[in-house]
């Protein structure tokens, strides 16, 4: 039998282990990364980052047969597809983002099933390719990978568009990334999906000053 004082110890070593796992799945999941403000660019310029539409790296996982285009999935990604053709003509950036968890015992806590460097994710088979700007973070924000935060800063970008999943997290999460450091921010209304209701997603990007526009109005936005 433990005694009481030695009980009392590993109980106390377990609450604190708790306390940090806690406070590692907050920052991770709830709390959006700060950065150094952009400057003002003599020649600002656009950019879309494509969040988290992705699968498996694994070939037992691979997606076949065509894009199912009566479903909402299968508009958001022919959403999506237009917007990436749409900048991509406009000789603007597009970049790519996918959610890549470590291999840490943490991680693995925390839900990560798709490892770096084992079954790594790839972008969907059904988003539009353009270019090699892919970029893996380990975090709801994308900022939290800074050659992201670098590239966009290389290319004079002051005003971001988002596009992907989930709307209520990583797109969130990102968007308020982007505001903290001094980014326009817009949020593609037709081209981002959430398991949470749409409508409180979208009131809660209003209330945070992030815009939301329809596909729509960024083709002529941006043309």
């Amino acid at each position: 039998m433990i005694p009481l004082s030695r009980f009392a110890i590993v109980l106390a070593i377990i609450a604190g282990l708790a306390l940090l796992f806690a406070l590692y799945v907050l920052r991770n999941m709830f709390i959006p990364t700060r950065g150094k403000r952009i400057d003002r660019y003599p020649h600002p310029t656009r950019a879309l980052l494509v969040m988290d539409i992705q699968e498996s790296g694994s070939s037992k996982n691979i997606v076949t047969g065509p894009l199912p285009t009566a479903t909402p999935f299968g508009r958001m990604i022919e959403s999506v597809n237009h917007l990436i053709e749409c900048f991509d003509r406009a000789g603007l950036e597009v970049a790519y983002v996918r959610q890549v968890f470590s291999s840490n015992l943490i991680t693995r806590l925390h839900g990560g099933r798709i490892l770096a460097g084992r079954m790594e994710p790839r972008i969907s088979r059904w988003v539009r390719v353009v270019n090699n700007n892919d970029f893996a973070k380990n975090r709801t924000d994308a900022f939290s990978n800074r050659q992201l935060e670098q590239f966009l800063i290389d290319h004079q970008v002051d005003e971001i568009f988002l596009v992907g999943l989930d709307a209520a997290f990583c797109v969130y999460y990102t968007a308020l990334g982007a505001l903290n450091r001094g980014y326009r921010v817009t949020v593609v209304s037709d081209a981002v999906m959430s398991g949470r209701d749409m409508d409180l997603v979208l009131r809660r990007y209003h209330k945070k000053g992030i815009a939301v526009m329809n596909s729509r109005e960024v083709v002529i936005a941006v043309n």
